[in-house]
């Protein structure tokens, strides 16, 4: 009831009222090569991004970076990381950047100088898993966020609430609220958040030591027609297939795919494909390498690569 009366309200503004527009950005390679179906998922350190009840559930200490070229003309930086402080929840801490430079000229034509636009977001999350084996979980994120437009900047402050639920073995369910917070100002001009509800669904089935994982989300702007999301993953793990030698330090190989409705027309348009590498740096230490190329038909396409550290306290190998 609570969740039908917000995206209600925030049908009240026409479309194209909101703003705050790069954080419907997806984070993490992925996430976004899996067609952003990550709302059920959300098992790893890009959780506090996704579904901050995730971190309930991630059971190792995360640290990534992720560049990427938007379009050609933007640049967008991300840094995530989830910290577990306890057997059954964790913190996650996240930190992204978009700009883009310009030019400004006279009304004469002549060039005054360059200067840029750009938005940094600082997210706070935390996440909780209950019950014998752990199938619920809960949590929450704060997200500040700093615009800057020419001179002009602007600041806002967000939240995002999630569920996570493992009804049963390998089917999960997964629930998140995001963006509920305060209207922005540039000059005297305001622009709203992009409350964003998403569902989703996900298998997660192992086959001896490898894993293929299957998500599915619906998602619901106010200002956009709902829209969906589908993805897979399959992830390697089994020496006969990766090799047997311990020389050998790859531990892992995953390919995603994935298809996300309306990016537009085009060729190709929402499609994804990206595949990571874990490397074993030392026990209980693995370095993961990850790219992705997602298309917006008409409009172009984003690549993505991105390196992240993940530590396993227990002897069993590093969770995706």
């Amino acid at each position: 009831m609570l969740l039908t009366l917000l995206l209600m309200i925030g049908q009240i503004f026409d479309p194209g009222a909101t703003g705050y527009t790069f954080v419907k950005l997806g984070v993490g390679v992925r996430p976004v090569a899996m067609g952003n179906a990550f709302t059920a998922l959300s098992d790893d350190g890009n959780a506090v991004f996704w579904n901050p009840s995730g971190l309930g559930i991630v059971g190792s200490y995360y640290v990534a970076g992720m560049v990427m070229n938007h379009l050609t003309f933007w640049d967008y930086y991300n840094l995530t990381s989830a910290i577990p402080i306890g057997e059954n929840d964790a913190v996650g801490l996240g930190l992204s950047y978009l700009g883009a430079s310009d030019i400004e000229y006279s009304e004469r034509g002549d060039e005054l100088g360059e200067f840029t636009n750009s938005d940094m977001l600082l997210n706070v999350g935390y996440g909780r898993s209950f019950g014998r084996r752990s199938n619920i979980s809960l949590g929450a994120s704060i997200k500040v966020v700093r615009g800057q437009l020419y001179k002009y900047s602007s600041y806002g402050v967000l939240a995002d609430l999630g569920l996570l639920l493992n009804p049963i073995k390998y089917l999960y369910f997964g629930t998140v609220l995001k963006n509920l917070g305060t209207p922005r100002r540039y000059i005297d001009k305001y622009e709203y958040p992009p409350v964003n509800f998403r569902q989703g669904v996900a298998v997660k089935l192992p086959i001896q030591e490898n894993q293929l994982a299957l998500g599915f989300d619906v998602s619901v702007y106010p200002d956009l027609k709902p829209t969906f999301s589908v993805g897979g993953e399959v992830l390697i793990r089994a020496p006969s297939i990766l090799g047997s030698s311990n020389q050998k330090r790859i531990t892992g190989f995953a390919v995603m795919a994935g298809y996300q409705s309306g990016y537009g027309e085009g060729t190709f348009s929402g499609l994804s494909l990206g595949f990571s590498v874990e490397l074993f740096v030392t026990e209980g230490l693995y370095l993961d390498i990850g790219a992705l190329l997602l298309s917006y038909g008409y409009l172009g396409t984003s690549e993505r690569i991105a390196l992240g550290l993940n530590y396993v306290p227990s002897p069993r190998r590093a969770n995706k």
